[in-house]
């Protein structure tokens, strides 16, 4: 016969740790969870409170059961209740609902252009590097989708592209020989 030692000293992972609640915690959990419910369906303080009275009063209508087990299908039958309440909340964080739903401002990309030429001068290599990729997507688009017969056309598009880089460069020389 094998012996496995002293199995009281086996630790058992948390994951797999399970306790026994008795009949009055379960009744707790059971009331808490029933009010997290109440309010989350309740648009104001005042049905919220009156749904939490009423809940008080039906748990306490039965506290004094003697009838063990009819106390425990009273029990059981309100959690089957608050189960069938209970759904899976699908409000995305940045969806309307979300926690975080218009909490940022977004300011779409076009915007910049519409910056007037003095607020573009303080920031020159930023909006040389800006151009030259808003052309070099132009130009992916053109390749890809074909050329708009009104838009200009990829010659001249490449020589803006270089005049961009050419002005990017000597901002940042600019910049050098100013620090």
């Amino acid at each position: 016969m094998t012996t496995f030692g002293n199995l009281a000293n086996v630790k058992i992972p948390r994951h797999l740790q399970f306790t026994y609640l008795s009949h009055a915690q379960r009744v707790l959990r059971y009331y808490k969870k029933h009010c997290r419910h109440i309010e989350w369906c309740a648009f104001t303080r005042v049905p919220a409170r009156l749904g939490r009275v009423e809940l008080r009063r039906l748990i306490d209508s039965h506290k004094d059961e003697k009838d063990f087990v009819k106390a425990t299908e009273l029990l059981e039958r309100g959690e089957q209740q608050v189960l069938s309440y209970w759904f899976f909340n699908n409000n995305h964080n940045f969806s309307p609902g979300g926690t975080c739903y218009d909490r940022y401002q977004y300011f779409p990309d076009y915007t910049i252009d519409y910056w007037h030429p003095l607020e573009k001068a303080q920031y020159p290599k930023y909006f040389a590097t800006r151009e030259i990729r808003k052309m070099e997507h132009i130009l992916w688009w053109h390749e890809k989708y074909g050329a708009d017969p009104e838009q200009k056309t990829i010659e001249e598009m490449m020589d803006d592209v270089a005049e961009q880089r050419k002005v990017a460069k000597e901002a940042e020389e600019r910049k050098a020989i100013d620090k």
